[in-house]
């Protein structure tokens, strides 16, 4: 049985952590540091907390080889990364000068929009979620109504010009947002180790693997990209730069994500609860009292950033193809309403797999087309293997 003091120890370290780490990133040292800035944008969109919130559908789903899933989760992530690092040195010195790369180029900016739109669908859902989660009454039925209402305004903003005062401020809280992601994941460490030290460390039984369990980890793979955000921040770091920051940034987000599913056996082994994006709520009252809403803080912080900062860098992407500012809002966001009304969170996680993964079909093509100019024919046969890849995401990955 935990004691209130193990839970006060837990917690308390989570805090003294998440200001630590606070401290060093806002250093100014580290803020003006080109490696830090590099690395930054591709963790954090890979390291919100909806990895957080759906760990928990994988272990469900896996039992105890769910860490061994995560890990091939994000070892095909950062081989569809190699595929990115070889078109950032080889495709970005002959952009615009026509032929298949740059049609090749065209379509998967085209996918990576569509994909962004059902990413901010995702987002909006899981914030009114965490919004209403503290409310004990059912209010599913007003969650995509407010949903909606967020992202209008979010589309007014954008049509007056206040877009860029809101995504300075969501710059600003980025080194915030993962302080609290790695204290809350080093609480959970610290669960683990009194646990273990108490005598109480003990899995259960896990269940039968299923084939609909293995496609329905695949489906979740929304939950490593982000890393491709590397590519389209050019203008402001070379290349080798963000080829080398992108696979830090990989590296340390797999084994956040891998060490935080081994954290949640001793919880969710025997399986029991709903797969969705509230289960680690429950769970983490197991840490201590104070830790859903420690969870809930960094996550409203977190999924709010994650919003604006994707509108944000899509507009920019209309912007370069010659759309006016104020009409890419609407452009991105109405299609995001729908599916906020139309669909659940769950599906749109999942779509928004497939549609990432199309988009890495085409970077891993133009990758291999690329490759095949040079002759270089190890490398051409990788970038079909990750392509292939991404195909059975595309094809067998299912909603939770």
């Amino acid at each position: 049985m935990r004691s209130n003091s193990d839970e006060f120890v837990a917690v308390g370290i989570a805090l003294v952590c998440i200001l630590a780490i606070a401290i060093i990133l806002y250093r100014p040292v580290i803020q003006s540091s080109k490696v830090y800035q590099a690395t930054v944008v591709p963790l954090s969109n890979i390291m919100d907390v909806g990895f957080i919130l759906f760990a928990p559908a994988i272990v469900l789903l896996a039992g105890f080889r769910a860490p061994l899933f995560m890990l091939g989760i994000c070892l095909l992530a950062m081989a569809v990364g190699f595929a990115m690092a070889y078109n950032i040195r080889h495709y970005e010195s002959i952009a615009g000068e026509g032929g298949r790369p740059d049609r090749f180029e065209n379509t998967s900016e085209w996918a990576l929009l569509g994909a962004s739109m059902i990413n901010i669908a995702y987002y909006t859902m899981l914030l009114v979620a965490l919004m209403l989660l503290p409310f004990d009454r059912d209010t599913s039925g007003r969650q995509p109504l407010i949903g909606a209402a967020i992202l209008g305004v979010l589309i007014v903003i954008g049509l007056f010009g206040g877009m860029d005062w809101l995504n300075k401020q969501g710059n600003r809280t980025t080194a915030f947002n993962l302080s609290a992601v790695i204290g809350i994941v080093i609480a959970f460490v610290v669960y683990n180790v009194q646990e273990l030290l108490g005598g109480r460390w003990e899995l259960g039984d896990s269940q039968p693997l299923e084939t609909d369990d293995v496609r329905k980890v695949i489906g979740l793979f929304a939950i490593v990209q982000g890393f491709e955000a590397s590519r389209y921040i050019g203008v402001r770091f070379a290349a080798e730069r963000r080829v080398t920051t992108m696979r830090l940034a990989q590296i340390i987000s797999t084994v956040v994500f891998v060490g935080f599913i081994l954290t949640l056996l001793v919880i969710f082994l025997p399986p029991a609860g709903e797969t969705d994006g509230t289960a680690i709520f429950r769970a983490s009252d197991l840490v201590g009292d104070s830790m859903p809403w420690l969870l809930l803080l960094a996550a409203l912080g977190s999924q709010t950033s994650a919003i604006i900062g994707a509108t944000s860098s899509r507009s920019d992407m209309l912007v370069s193809r010659q759309v006016p500012r104020k009409y890419t809002f609407p452009i991105i966001l109405a299609p995001a309403i729908l599916l906020v009304l139309l669909v659940d969170v769950n599906v749109a996680v999942n779509l928004a797999s497939r549609v990432f993964a199309a988009y890495f079909i085409v970077q891993a093509s133009l990758a291999a087309l690329l490759a095949r100019r040079k002759q270089n024919w190890p490398a051409l046969a990788g970038f079909v293997a990750i392509g292939l890849g991404m195909a059975v995401v595309l094809v067998f990955g299912l909603p939770l």
